[in-house]
């Protein structure tokens, strides 16, 4: 079976859906093909009913505030020895001042540098602890098709073993998390995902659609990795917990952030940059290169 691809990086632009609290439950025109399975995918069991996993902290998102104004920079009164202006894009320039040099005390020369130490064999608690933190720190690539089918990427915490998964449920839920808690154990998650409308993406790629398995709702099918290995099926098991005890809270923070993300981009659509010309002042050191004469090899 090919691999499933991450990001239709060609579409991306047009195709990223944002997300809302009212289509969370969005349907595409017409179901998306299943491909020709060379190998039985494995579909993981339901999670158990004593599992406990949680988000600890506050989803909270504030409402969007305008920047503050830049503040504008005073250079004091110093002489300039040198300048230089360069053009720029919009019609802009850049110049560049050298000013007289400064007048703090020599900068110190570095300390020599520290002796290799000796490798050596690790303890088995720092052989533990290597282990702990790379077992729970989740890095999870991900795209998600209609609010309800993720294509979910990772790799296996100790053996680097490539993993892909189809899930019946919205892994970007969980974006903007960053960690939680499951079975009374820590996890960040680093996630990275992009939504995919299909109507409007086989709008633009009319001779391809995503060949999706299907999937029930709330099920994870692996289709590459070994399913038998819980410890390289965990990131996934463990991220399908969390959104099954938190969905309710999910929903409205996944709201909240559009909300915002929509009235960031309205507020700096209104207010784009205004192109200036760019003034850099250099103050060359005491004992710097800079300040030696031209005949001794330093810059002018």
């Amino acid at each position: 079976m090919k691999t499933i691809p991450l990001v239709f990086v060609a579409v991306m632009a047009t195709t990223a859906f944002a997300r809302s609290q009212n289509n969370q439950t969005a349907v595409p025109d017409a179901p998306i093909d299943a491909p020709v399975v060379s190998r039985a995918p494995v579909v993981l069991a339901a999670p158990s009913a004593t599992v406990r996993a949680l988000i600890p902290h506050a989803l909270v998102v504030s409402a969007f505030t305008p920047p503050a104004p830049p503040v504008l920079k005073k250079v004091p009164v110093m002489r300039v020895n040198s300048a230089v202006t360069i053009p720029t894009k919009n019609s802009r320039t850049m110049t560049l001042l050298r000013g007289e040099a400064s007048t703090l005390p020599d900068i110190p020369p570095p300390p020599p540098p520290a002796p290799l130490k000796a490798k050596r064999e690790l303890t088995p608690e720092e052989i533990a602890a290597n282990t702990y933190e790379r077992r729970h720190g989740l890095l999870i690539g991900a795209t998600i098709y209609d609010h309800r089918t993720s294509v979910v990427n990772w790799r296996h915490p100790d053996t680097g073993e490539y993993y892909e998964a189809v899930c019946g449920f919205d892994l970007g839920l969980l974006g903007g998390t960053g960690g939680f808690i499951h079975d009374g154990e820590s996890y960040s998650l680093f996630l990275m995902y992009f939504g995919m409308d299909s109507a409007v993406l086989r709008r633009f790629i009319k001779n391809y659609v995503p060949p999706l398995p299907e999937v029930m709702p709330g099920a994870i099918l692996i289709v590459k990795g070994d399913p038998q290995d819980l410890i390289g099926t965990a990131p996934i098991t463990v991220l399908r917990d969390v959104i099954a005890s938190e969905n309710a809270r999910l929903v409205p923070f996944q709201a909240a952030r559009e909300r915002y993300q929509e009235a960031s981009a309205a507020w700096h659509k209104a207010h784009p940059p205004i192109p200036h010309d760019e003034i850099f002042w250099i103050r060359p050191h005491r004992g710097s290169r800079y300040l030696k004469p031209a005949n001794e090899g330093g810059a002018k």
